[in-house]
């Protein structure tokens, strides 16, 4: 409860109401959260005094999921005075599993409300009422920049010490009450909550609000969203869709089937399995930011999509007889959603993908006119006879030449890789940047003086097997490149799921 000030007397003040600002604010970073959400209840003085600094820790990024309690909290905070400070909305995707799934020894009024909130949830999500309080909520953070979908917690929430992680408002509640955490949906394979159903909920809901988000980011670690299906936009929802997508000027995305058929080899499946993605990729022209990240599944499915991102805007597709002889199947192949221009792309990122180096330098080229931020994360290039180090110094000479068109500032390489098909190798080989880095970046006007110091000088570093290792062949030892994943994404502050800090959620938070 506040403390009741009066003008006219200062005799009971707290001490901390004497102290400046800036002393004041440099108290509440040594405090955990709970800790803080008492200074912050002490009274109206100091309440009002943190006010700012809470609200951009808290709520200017904030995590949610598709449960029922979580989103009813987000309706409430879009209602609230907190709603103007969100900017970035993280979807996580909990859902709430069958208890039977559930391996906890746990009481059976504990099992009993497991189920009943199972039931909720399956009911929320068939019906898709869970679009519709998301599109609620929507309606109300009139200054959002971003949705990001994500299957992990970031584990940057230093104010609580080492391990402790942002979590999905309402994570803590379904613990409280059925003495079991919620189960990431990519966690099972085929499972109704997976990524890319989110992703469909996710757009439907900023169609239906009609949201003026110029970001949409899959933040994924587990899996990717499939090929077909994730982008596919029915004619019915086309009208208060495309708008919204047309406003976009940031998408990342990490495409996988790592859990759907592959295409089986032939010539026809990889050719059109990415037909979604094109015509989607079609409705989104204003892009500056593209990400792309691949996760496992096909690569030749990989190589082709690169292949017509790479191709110029509007060219048309054909297909060679000798490669399709089928005319109903090369009709279709020709039918593909014709190439993308994206005219006002600044930065560009890939990672986890095979490509051949020739590609690689086409697709560049056609975006130089306009690209200044080129991000190469774990990138496989394609090599003959084992030709690594020459491959990749004539790939960069060609990107820096001045007939390239290439006028980055701002430049990132890290955990390259290289795959000789005819070479049996038990680990791709790797390279390594100076002092043994596995990653280089640069920023500034000099880019092409860094790749020529940098990038090029990279020592190639060939795994050894352990059987080798120790035989008086110490010199070969040299470490891989690291294949964890990257944490380069990881830098959000994605808002605590503590009631402490703020009570209850109402219309005055």
């Amino acid at each position: 409860m506040d403390v009741e000030m009066t003008s006219g007397s200062t005799s009971h003040h707290s001490p901390l109401m004497r102290l400046p600002l800036e002393l004041l604010l440099r108290i509440s970073q040594h405090l955990t959260t709970v800790e803080l959400g008492q200074l912050r209840l002490s009274c109206g003085y100091i309440e009002q005094s943190l006010f700012a600094s809470f609200a951009r820790e808290f709520f200017q990024h904030k995590q949610f999921n598709l449960t029922e309690f979580s989103l009813s909290a987000l309706q409430a905070i879009s209602r609230s005075r907190m709603a103007p400070h969100m900017r970035h909305l993280h979807i996580g995707l909990e859902s709430i599993s069958h208890a039977r799934m559930c391996h906890t020894h746990r009481s059976p009024a504990a099992t009993y409300r497991h189920n009943q909130l199972h039931t909720r949830h399956w009911i929320l999500s068939t019906t898709g009422q869970d679009a519709v309080m998301l599109a609620e909520a929507l309606k109300g953070l009139t200054n959002l920049e971003d949705v990001v979908l994500r299957d992990s917690n970031s584990t940057r929430r230093s104010r609580d010490g080492p391990g402790a992680t942002w979590n999905s408002y309402g994570d803590a509640t379904f613990t409280r009450e059925t003495g079991t955490t919620l189960m990431n949906a990519t966690v099972v394979s085929f499972d109704e909550f997976a990524s890319y159903k989110v992703f469909i909920k996710t757009l439907q809901a900023l169609a239906a609000a009609d949201s003026q988000v110029a970001g949409i980011e899959l933040l994924l670690r587990r899996h990717g969203v499939p090929w077909r299906g994730t982008f596919y936009v029915p004619e019915y929802l086309k009208p208060t869709m495309l708008p919204v997508l047309a406003r976009l000027t940031k998408l990342h995305l990490v495409i996988g089937d790592d859990y759907r058929s592959w295409s089986d080899g032939d010539a026809f499946n990889p050719r059109t399995w990415s037909f979604d993605l094109r015509k989607f990729l079609s409705y989104v022209p204003n892009l500056r930011d593209f990400r792309f990240n691949g996760y496992r599944g096909d690569t030749l499915v990989f190589t082709l999509f690169m292949e017509w991102l790479a191709m110029e805007e509007g060219a048309p597709i054909t297909c060679l007889v000798d490669l399709i002889t089928d005319p109903g199947e090369r009709t279709i192949i020709e039918s593909s959603p014709l190439p993308v221009g994206f005219p006002h792309l600044v930065r560009l990122s890939l990672g986890k993908i095979h490509l051949t180096p020739e590609l690689l330098t086409r697709l560049l080229r056609k975006f130089a006119p306009t690209l200044q931020d080129l991000a190469l994360w774990d990138v496989t290039l394609r090599v003959d006879d084992q030709q690594e180090l020459s491959t990749w110094q004539r790939f960069w000479q060609e990107l820096t030449a001045s007939d390239s068109g290439l006028n980055l500032y701002r430049l990132k390489v890290g955990r390259q890789k290289f795959e000789d098909a005819l070479a049996a190798q038990p680990r791709p080989p790797g390279a390594r940047f100076a002092g043994g880095r596995g990653e280089v970046q640069y920023e500034g006007p000099d880019w092409r003086a860094f790749v020529r110091e940098q990038v090029e000088t990279a020592e190639i570093v060939r795994f050894v097997p352990q059987s080798i290792i120790g035989l008086d062949h110490g010199h070969l030892a040299d470490q891989p490149v690291d294949d964890d994943d990257d944490d380069d994404d990881d830098d959000e502050e994605d808002g605590a799921d503590d009631t402490s800090i703020y009570g209850e959620m109402d219309s005055d938070i």
